[in-house]
């Protein structure tokens, strides 16, 4: 029997996946899961289902914050049954479980990683960020140029047309080298039967033919090198790299869905504030340096706050209460005098 995976989403835009009943299905943080949710209370393997006969398992991988069915939390390295209609939390991410006839997602990891980015995106258009991919000149005569991919299915030309979406002084580039193009979560490229060729990373790009570009990719044209900047992408590795965000409840444990999408007292704040931290640069790697110190920090503070007294509150109570001591002593033994 199938089982489908609902990720409840604030916005309403609640996603699902949806799983033969034979596998393994891992929910996290880490790029590896099925499940894949860019939330830092999240672990990287953070919990997983498992179909036994007409059952299925829920098991806690030992994460840092717990998994809880509704308000049930399920102690670590075990299992419970989960049902149909079953609501679960993973940190700060409330999923619902459905057991039925639905048909079986194609491709999983494709879908898996447009869940993560489109949660991401959310995150961060809730504050107003950019998300917008863009091409950046980073070797070559036009150095520094750049090209933001606005509308979604628009084949921006590059080459050394003058009328091209990115003009290139370079010699070795044709007048009409290459197009881009953005596709939901991804760029493509094809090279347009250039002279010279397009080439990502160490290959030759096929002739008139869509390749995805993928942001670890350089890309040359000539002399030219070029770099594609994901602000979202680059924000959901920031959040897969950082360490678990330990949450305090139940400050930080968000209400069921039943209460959290409805009634006046409704929270506005994102279940997913570490994309929402991000500040994008086209390097990225002071944005990184500040996102891991930020999530480094916060274990630290939910600790100092559970030890409750310090060593000089302890040294204070001791002298209290040798003093205390004394006093009845004194008192005693002038009665007795």
């Amino acid at each position: 029997m199938p089982i489908t995976v609902i990720v409840r989403s604030e916005g309403g835009g609640d996603a699902r996946l949806t799983f033969d009943g034979m596998q393994r299905v891992v929910i996290g943080r880490g790029a590896g899961s099925d499940v894949r949710l860019p939330d830092a209370g999240v672990s990287h393997r953070h919990a997983c289902l498992v179909g036994r006969g007409a059952d299925f398992l829920l098991v806690d991988e030992g994460s840092t914050n717990g998994t809880f069915v509704g308000e049930v939390r399920v102690a670590p390295h075990t299992s419970r049954i989960v049902r149909s209609g079953d609501t679960v939390r993973v940190g700060r991410v409330w999923l619902e479980l459905r057991i039925d006839q639905s048909p079986v997602t194609r491709d999983v990891a494709g879908a898996t990683r447009d869940l993560a980015l489109a949660l991401v995106s959310q995150a961060m258009a809730a504050r107003g960020q950019d998300r917008t991919a863009r091409v950046y000149v980073v070797e070559g005569h036009d150095r520094g140029a750049a090209l933001a991919l606005v509308d979604e299915g628009r084949a921006y030309v590059l080459g050394r047309a003058p009328e091209s979406d990115l003009p290139l002084s370079d010699a070795d580039a044709s007048r009409e080298h290459a197009y881009v193009e953005r596709c939901g979560n991804a760029v493509m490229v094809r090279d347009l039967g250039a002279k010279n060729g397009t080439w990502l990373g160490e290959s030759r790009a096929p002739a008139n033919r869509d390749v995805v570009w993928r942001p670890a990719q350089m890309m040359r044209i000539g002399r030219t090198v070029l770099a594609l900047v994901e602000p979202m992408g680059d924000a959901l590795a920031q959040i897969e790299n950082a360490p678990d965000e330990e949450l305090l409840p139940p400050l930080n444990a968000p209400a069921p869905p039943s209460e959290a999408t409805s009634g006046p007292a409704r929270s506005k704040t994102s279940s997913f504030p570490d994309a929402a931290r991000v500040e994008r640069e086209p390097a990225g790697a002071a944005s990184l340096a500040q996102a891991s110190s930020q999530a480094t920090t916060t274990p630290a503070l939910v600790r100092r706050r559970r030890t409750g007294f310090s060593v000089a509150d302890l040294v204070v109570m001791a002298a209290a209460v040798c003093m205390l001591a004394l006093s009845i002593a004194g008192l005693l033994w002038l009665l007795h005098g």
